[in-house]
């Protein structure tokens, strides 16, 4: 028997086997910082801390610091968007776990404050329950009654296969490039539009 038979049969195992993805963020409202992580079989492939100043975001992985001005309309930020909208319906979410800490300084106003809070997540919480019946979901709440905080974070786990991924990502690539010169080519048709207008005008 030849052993060697079996090399690309485990690979098409592993192409198609789901894998579990752990996803971590965190935001403080207070400063507009937060941080980000993705875990793959508890093996750390990103975290990185973020803090937003104005139309900037300035990074920090592995004690490297960037700032990165934000644009909504670049190809990076359509691509992220494609991507996210591509992978959506592939992935099973097995389970989503919400936190927050809340505090106004004030303890009528923090209890009020993290009522609303509740209602929302839990309204969140029925719309993803409709679409992934099987996921489990759970929300921790603390209450600040003496201070001013405002904290959020959550943990997800995620199932999904390697094909899945590869062919999101290049989808999306092709994807994004299109939307992307088809908005260049809007904001140009725009501007042209606009500087023959004004043209007019002086004439």
């Amino acid at each position: 028997m030849n052993y060697y038979l079996f090399i690309p049969f485990f690979i098409i195992i592993l192409f198609f086997f789901p894998i579990k993805l752990e996803a971590r963020a965190s935001f403080n409202v207070l400063n507009f910082s937060g941080a980000v992580g993705v875990f793959l079989f508890k093996i750390k492939l990103l975290h990185q801390m973020f803090w937003i100043k104005g139309k900037k975001i300035i990074t920090q992985n592995d004690d490297e610091i960037e700032t990165v001005e934000m644009d909504f309309h670049s190809e990076e930020i359509i691509f992220l968007q494609t991507f996210m909208k591509e992978i959506k319906d592939k992935t099973r979410l097995k389970q989503l776990a919400v936190f927050y800490n809340i505090g106004t300084g004030d303890a009528f106003s923090s209890a009020m404050v993290a009522g609303l809070v509740n209602f929302v997540v839990t309204s969140l919480f029925t719309n993803i329950k409709n679409q992934k019946p099987t996921a489990s979901l759970s929300l921790n709440n603390t209450i600040s009654y003496n201070r001013e905080i405002c904290q959020f974070a959550l943990t997800c786990i995620l199932s999904i296969s390697l094909f899945d991924v590869l062919y999101s990502f290049c989808h999306s690539i092709v994807l994004s490039k299109h939307q992307a010169e088809q908005k260049k080519t809007q904001t140009e048709n725009e501007d042209k539009t606009q500087t023959e207008d004004k043209t007019q005008n002086v004439g």
